[in-house]
C-alpha cells in the first residue's frame, strides 16, 4: 500500500471487501439450505465441510478488512461502523455454520420449523447482500433493503417463539435441549443480521447529511 492508498484511499476498496464478506454469508446460508434439504450422509459430510471452508474465508475477509482500516487514515464510512458491520456478518457466518455442526452432532429431524427458519435466513441476507451493494452508490435503496432485513428478522422471531412452544409436544427433554439449540443459532443469525441493518441504517444517516 502506498502513502497515497493511506491518507487518500480508493473507497470503493472497504466497499469491495464489505461485499467480499457478505457474498461469504450468502454462500455459507446457501449451504445450510442444502444441507437440511438432503439426507444423504456423503452430501452433507461434503456440505459441512464446504461450510467450515467459507467459515475461514469469512475470517480471512474480515481481517483484511480490519487490516485496511488500520493502515488508512481516513476511512470513507466510520470505522467504529466499519468494525460493526464487518463482525455482524462474521457472526451470521459462525451461527449457520454451528447450526450445521449441531444438527450433525445432535442428529436433529428437519423440522418444518428450521426449513421455514432457514429460509427466512436466506432472504434476510439476500436483502442484507443488496444493502451493502447498494451502500456505495445508492444510500436510499440501501436503506431500504436494511429496513427489508429487519422485516425478516422479526419474521423470524414469531417462527422461533412458535417453534418453542410446539417442543413443549416433545417427549424427550434430551432431545427438546437439543433442537432449542438449533432453533437459537438460527435465531441468533438473524438477530445479527438485524444488527447489520441497523449499521447500515446509521452509516446512510450520517453520509445523507
Amino acid at each position: 500500500m502506498s502513502w497515497k492508498d493511506i491518507f487518500v484511499p480508493s473507497q470503493q476498496a472497504f466497499y469491495d471487501l464489505l461485499a467480499g464478506q457478505i457474498e461469504v454469508a450468502k454462500d455459507i446460508t446457501d449451504v445450510l439450505q442444502r444441507y437440511i434439504s438432503t439426507s444423504v450422509a456423503a452430501e452433507r459430510f461434503l456440505l459441512a465441510s464446504k461450510a467450515s471452508e467459507l467459515e475461514h474465508e469469512g475470517d480471512s475477509r474480515r481481517k483484511a478488512l480490519m487490516d485496511r482500516v488500520e493502515k488508512t487514515f481516513v476511512t470513507p464510512i466510520d470505522r467504529e461502523d466499519l468494525n460493526d458491520l464487518s463482525r455482524a456478518i462474521d457472526d451470521i457466518v459462525d451461527y449457520n455454520e454451528n447450526t450445521i455442526k449441531e444438527i450433525a452432532i445432535y442428529q436433529i429431524q428437519i423440522d418444518e420449523s428450521i426449513r421455514e427458519m432457514v429460509a427466512t435466513m436466506q432472504q434476510a441476507v439476500a436483502h442484507l447482500t443488496e444493502a451493502i451493494t447498494q451502500l456505495s452508490s445508492d444510500l436510499q435503496r440501501a436503506n431500504q433493503e436494511a429496513l427489508a432485513t429487519k422485516s425478516m428478522e422479526n419474521k423470524m422471531e414469531g417462527i422461533y417463539r412458535r417453534a418453542i412452544a410446539q417442543l413443549t409436544d416433545e417427549a424427550d427433554i434430551h432431545y427438546i435441549i437439543k433442537v432449542r439449540e438449533v432453533y437459537r443459532h438460527l435465531s441468533n443469525a438473524a438477530d445479527r443480521a438485524d444488527g447489520a441493518a441497523n449499521v447500515i441504517n446509521s452509516i446512510v444517516v450520517k453520509q445523507s447529511h
